[in-house]
């Protein structure tokens, strides 16, 4: 695929920062945080090949979508480095409402195999490549399940030749969407929100993503006890 080729996206950074999306500002306490996350992630990746990295929650709510979608800008600031981010919580997207994008292919027909990637997917920079939209689709579970999205996304996966491809994923406990998506990624992050999250559900979360992925790590979001927006990232 011809990276150059891909209609470019422009980004607004108050409109980011308004969205939580922080990575671009290299001095942000949070960037930094994303920053360590990219380290790990990288070192991990190139020990094992990895190139696919799913991030999930427990529930809806702890701001998994911003997590993926900071860490994606973060690895971006690799110059060299091309990072795909593909929206897949068909319940409730976020990706395409962050980046203020409007794209007139839906998740749901490329998952269908209903267009190609260079249809769906914009480009940001010379990097980052996000397939998203807005729509919602009513039984995503039967569209993710199904062989079409996982040839769809496996052929994604080869076409972009992305460094690291990151799919923002639906929650593990609100349903059974995220399960049929965890064979498709080599390791996955667990995003859990601050007083979102309990104790049983973090543990339920983990055990799963283990049983099936290589657990990355996992980030504390939405902490209310720092002056500045935040994420810890805990192995």
């Amino acid at each position: 695929m011809n990276w150059s080729r891909l209609p470019a996206l422009p980004v607004d950074p108050s409109w980011l920062e308004s969205q939580r999306i922080v990575s671009f500002q290299r001095r942000h306490k949070a960037a930094l945080a994303f920053d360590i996350m990219r380290t790990k992630l990288l070192k991990d990746a190139r020990e094992h090949g990895w190139k696919t990295l799913g991030v999930t929650a427990p529930t809806a709510g702890c701001g998994k979508a911003t997590v993926a979608a900071n860490l994606a800008i973060s690895l971006t600031k690799h110059e060299k480095l091309r990072v795909g981010l593909i929206d897949l919580d068909l319940r409730r997207p976020r990706i395409a409402s962050i980046f203020a994008q409007n794209g007139q292919i839906s998740t749901e027909d490329y998952l269908r195999g209903e267009c190609r990637a260079s249809d769906f997917l914009v480009r940001i920079g010379d990097n980052l490549a996000i397939g998203a939209s807005r729509d919602a689709v009513g039984h995503p579970a039967e569209l993710l399940h199904g062989p079409e999205a996982a040839q769809t996304l496996t052929r994604l996966r080869d076409e972009l030749n992305a460094d690291m491809l990151i799919f923002n994923l639906p929650a593990l406990l609100d349903g059974d969407d995220c399960l049929g998506m965890l064979p498709l990624v080599e390791t996955s992050l667990l995003a859990v929100g601050a007083e979102y999250s309990t104790v049983s559900d973090i543990d339920i979360a983990e055990r799963e993503l283990q049983a099936q992925t290589r657990l990355l790590g996992v980030v504390l979001n939405k902490c209310q006890y720092t002056s500045e927006q935040s994420a810890n990232f805990q192995v």
